[in-house]
């Protein structure tokens, strides 16, 4: 969807004046909410890439003698996005960082994952083991808490098996 000063119609909207369906102010309403939801996720994106994949944090070079080969670049970031009414739905165990026990209820999708791929379909998998170091997303959690929140806890006492909140596990 392209948003400019002229035109705020989804594609999805477009032509059913024609097709006896009127734009009412509530699917308005939810075409705007849509394209805003995918502005601030592509935004999120942009600063995790820049904040997390631009400094190192999320991979590194490994020297060739390490791991027999050289590890090249990769071709692109893979965006998976999820749906929390779905996972949400079937969450028996809250924790004080699931998306799903908040009291404000999920209603967009939010980011599941963001990660380095090859063209071929393979992905970099000969990456140094680093700490994960929570204080290094602390400049990004207001956004990652709300856009990319964990919707999954492992029991009712721990979170990812007593590892700590969502980004403990991504190491």
């Amino acid at each position: 969807t392209t948003l400019n000063s002229e035109t705020t119609t989804h594609p999805a909207a477009r032509g059913r004046e024609g097709k006896g369906e009127k734009e009412t102010p509530r699917r308005a309403e939810a075409m705007a909410t849509a394209t805003a939801t995918t502005a601030c996720l592509l935004a999120v994106w942009s600063l995790v890439a820049a904040g997390l994949f631009g400094t190192g944090l999320a991979r590194s070079s490994v020297a060739p003698a390490a791991v027999g080969k050289e590890q090249r670049e990769f071709d692109y970031f893979a965006l998976a996005l999820q749906w929390p009414g779905t996972i949400c739905s079937s969450t028996r165990h809250c924790c004080a960082v699931n998306g799903c026990c908040r009291s404000e209820a999920l209603h967009t999708f939010t980011i599941h994952g963001l990660w380095p791929d090859y063209d071929d379909g393979t992905w970099p998998s000969c990456c140094r083991h680093t700490s994960f170091d929570m204080d290094k997303l602390t400049p990004l959690k207001p956004a990652l808490d709300k856009y990319w929140p964990s919707l999954y806890c492992s029991s009712s006492s721990t979170c990812f098996s007593g590892r700590g909140p969502f980004w403990a596990h991504e190491v």
